[in-house]
């Protein structure tokens, strides 16, 4: 199996890639920068990954940011909107003719987008995308996630409607000890911090794993 990691972090990434060598035996890891919060590294990525003339069975929609305070991409999109959503669409819709020609009856490729429960309570504002009018981290970060599990509804339509062999998957992880929370209120991440070394010590990155694994 190759695996290809996608991200912006040079510095960590010959480490990643490392332990993921030795915990799975798999010498093909390996990694390529893309940062998803610029349209222009996102083309990049894909053409390099395409002169690879590799398949591409799974795509993983992982990146994100959660409660940033107000700013925007490169490209002038407010960040959680222009990452967490319009990042994965652009990098699933370039590769997608990649992911046809990959998968095969009864054997589909497919696309995992991974979201959040937030999305429940999210608003798409058509008006007001960039929340200019009234910025909320929390509401921009529930409005892109609600983005990205309207956009896997839809694409999975499109797909199933066309015969193509390939599916589009959504997944909520859980809670899970990443670096998502650096900008949540220092007193929220201490109580979760304290919560989840009580309760989830064991649990939260198998579950979460778990989750992960049965879509892909």
């Amino acid at each position: 199996m190759h695996v290809i990691l996608a991200g912006n972090n040079d510095s960590s990434a010959p480490d990643v890639v490392r332990k993921i060598q030795e915990e799975t035996l798999n010498d093909k890891v390996e990694f390529l920068y893309c940062d998803l919060a610029s349209l222009r590294s996102i083309r990049q990525f894909v053409q390099k990954f395409k002169k690879k003339k590799i398949p591409l069975h799974v795509l993983v929609n992982n990146a994100g940011v959660m409660m940033v305070p107000e700013r925007t991409t490169e490209d002038g999109f407010e960040e959680h909107f222009g990452l967490n959503y319009l990042g994965h669409f652009l990098l699933t819709n370039l590769l997608l003719d990649t992911l046809k020609e990959s998968g095969a009856p009864g054997r589909s490729a497919r696309v995992v987008t991974v979201s959040s429960a937030t999305h429940y309570i999210g608003e798409l504002d058509m008006d007001d995308l960039q929340g200019s009018r009234g910025y909320s981290p929390h509401a921009a970060y529930a409005q892109s996630k609600l983005a990205l599990v309207l956009f896997t509804y839809h694409l999975q339509r499109l797909l199933a409607a066309q015969g193509s062999p390939v599916t589009a998957n959504v997944v909520d992880p859980g809670v899970v000890n990443t670096d998502l929370y650096r900008h949540v209120f220092w007193g929220t991440r201490l109580i979760k911090k304290l919560f989840g070394w009580w309760f989830f010590k064991m649990m939260q990155m198998h579950i979460s794993s778990q989750r992960l694994k049965s879509c892909v």
